[in-house]
């Protein structure tokens, strides 16, 4: 067999398609564009509370604000103002209830911010008593918070 005579059937070099491939990566760009969530952080300190300082470079989330007092803890996404002295001695038919409101709050959220929902930003101010923001914490969890954000003021502040 001579190799020489057998024509090549193809006459055609092959080519890289561009077109197709510039609208999967448009797609590909909408897609990410329309899954990204962007959301201004700032906290509202209440009148006269400063916070802890801070030494860490560590970038603000955006939780809902849970406020401690010396003597009571404000958590505004259910609507409570909870006693830190009523804490200890609460009924356990209250704590139903709140984490009932806890999980309302967090079916109320879009799919997208639900599994974040159970975070929250605690603030509290300088000479804050260790006790009353450890029951604090400790109560947050106890109603269906997973976890409790420190909010401190950083250095240049």
């Amino acid at each position: 067999m001579d190799l020489e005579a057998i024509e090549n059937q193809r006459r055609y070099p092959l080519t890289l398609q561009l077109a197709p491939m510039i609208d999967i990566f448009v797609l590909i760009i909408v897609f990410l564009l329309k899954s990204t969530i962007v959301a201004d952080v700032s906290i509202v300190f209440p009148r006269e509370m400063h916070p802890p300082m801070s030494k860490s470079r560590e970038g603000l989330e955006t939780f809902p604000e849970v406020v401690v007092t010396e003597t009571e803890l404000i958590v505004g996404i259910i609507h409570e103002n909870i006693g830190l002295t009523d804490i200890d001695r609460m009924s356990e038919d209250k704590v139903v209830d709140l984490k009932a409101k806890v999980e309302a709050y967090v079916k109320s959220k879009d799919e997208a911010v639900r599994s974040q929902a159970t975070h929250v930003n605690l603030i509290t101010f300088r000479g804050n008593n260790y006790k009353n923001v450890f029951t604090a914490v400790k109560f947050l969890r106890r109603i269906g918070f997973q976890s409790v954000a420190f909010i401190a003021e950083g250095e240049g502040s």
